[in-house]
């Protein structure tokens, strides 16, 4: 737990006792792509210092949130990850009414494997079940629809169902054509997965 505590009782309060700390959401933010090393935590986490980094991890340990993987490093505990419903719907206020990005401000691709399932719509995506591999420079990560659900993660999944050459933004925000940007499969399918977000009101 946090050492400063609202001393409330009530359930709001307790739990921003716990996450409620500067770089905390954003450290489980990390964590809901997949297990990461320490390193990888400090690049992603931009500017939070060693020292505040290893002080939120331990917090979090403590509060039963991550675990340690040895060399993979941390990883949330089902505690952890019971947050993702929290994470995705700030995803979503602040896509609707957050400040605009300024130049300047430092992003991560993987944090737009985030807030594409914060923006899935079951009812959009129907029956649709296919594995998607994003597959730039700057990015090796993966989305598995299957009908009402979406997973994601880094790394590589078996056979794909659609490899894309380009990151999430380009595919999303028009800057490129989306099919000039598939490495592989069937474009129909792309079109039915991208249908499946609500980028756009």
């Amino acid at each position: 737990m946090a050492k400063r505590s609202y001393k409330q009782n009530c359930a709001l309060a307790r739990a921003v006792d716990v996450v409620g700390e500067r770089w905390t959401l954003l450290l489980v933010r990390d964590l809901l792509v997949g297990p990461r090393r320490f390193r990888d935590l400090v690049r992603s986490l931009k500017g939070i210092g060693t020292n505040l980094l290893t002080s939120r991890l331990k917090e979090l340990e403590a509060a039963g949130l991550l675990e340690r993987l040895g060399d993979q490093g941390y990883a949330l505990t089902s505690s952890g990850e019971a947050l993702e419903p929290a994470v995705l719907a700030l995803v979503r206020w602040g896509l609707v009414h957050g400040p605009q990005n300024q130049p300047g401000d430092y992003h991560e691709d993987e944090w737009d494997l985030v807030a594409l399932k914060a923006l899935f719509q079951p009812q959009r995506a129907g029956d649709l079940t296919l594995g998607v591999q994003f597959d730039p420079d700057e990015l090796k990560g993966w989305m598995r629809i299957d009908a009402s659900a979406v997973s994601i993660g880094l790394g590589q999944i078996d056979n794909p169902d659609l490899v894309i050459g380009g990151t999430i933004a380009e595919l999303f925000t028009g800057d490129a054509e989306s099919e000039s940007l598939l490495a592989a499969g069937d474009p129909n399918e792309l079109r039915k997965f991208m249908k499946a977000f609500a980028i756009r009101a």
